[in-house]
């Protein structure tokens, strides 16, 4: 009976304690958005890229997740499930920043599903070069940040809608 009793006193204050830790984050986050309401400009804005955002396009932003020498990103856009990875819409160059991401700009590209595949380009030669085997040999990412493992990822799991105004997001691993 004895340890019935110690196992529902630890209960009961983990239960306390998680309902303590909750209540601190509700009330953290209200100050956070009443703040922001105040149109205060102390605060960094909760999505570092919303400062890219342009009322006129959709913008894509290619970061690395890792130091590299290379500068030149290439973006490969597709807009439906039969031309994916044959017949692109559209081809866009970029330089990466000294923080490694590099912004582009969409231009003309409509309102509407399309896939991306970014990649950088180390030996500036405008392809994406690969092996023997047909793997790539330079760093790559589709949108979603799919990585094909065994198989060509589809058109489906890397499609992203594009909407004016707002920044769609790839990360390029090594």
């Amino acid at each position: 009976m004895h340890l019935r009793k110690l196992i529902i006193e630890k209960v009961t204050w983990f239960i306390a304690i998680a309902i303590g830790a909750l209540s601190m984050g509700v009330v953290s986050l209200g100050f956070v958005a009443a703040h922001a309401a105040s149109g205060a400009d102390d605060f960094a804005p909760l999505d570092p890229f919303s400062v890219y955002k342009d009322p006129e396009q959709a913008v894509l932003a290619v970061q690395t997740g890792f130091d590299t020498d290379s500068l030149n990103i290439r973006v490969i856009a597709y807009d439906s499930a039969d031309s994916f990875l044959e017949e692109p819409v559209a081809r866009f160059d970029a330089r990466l920043d000294e923080t490694g991401l590099a912004i582009i700009p969409l231009g003309n590209l409509p309102n509407a599903d399309h896939a991306f595949v970014a990649y950088l380009d180390e030996n500036e030669d405008g392809k994406l070069n690969r092996n023997f085997l047909g793997k790539p040999t330079e760093p790559y990412v589709f949108s979603n940040n799919v990585r094909a493992k065994l198989s060509r990822p589809t058109f489906e799991q890397t499609r992203v809608q594009l909407i004016v105004g707002a920044v769609n997001i790839m990360t390029i691993q090594d």
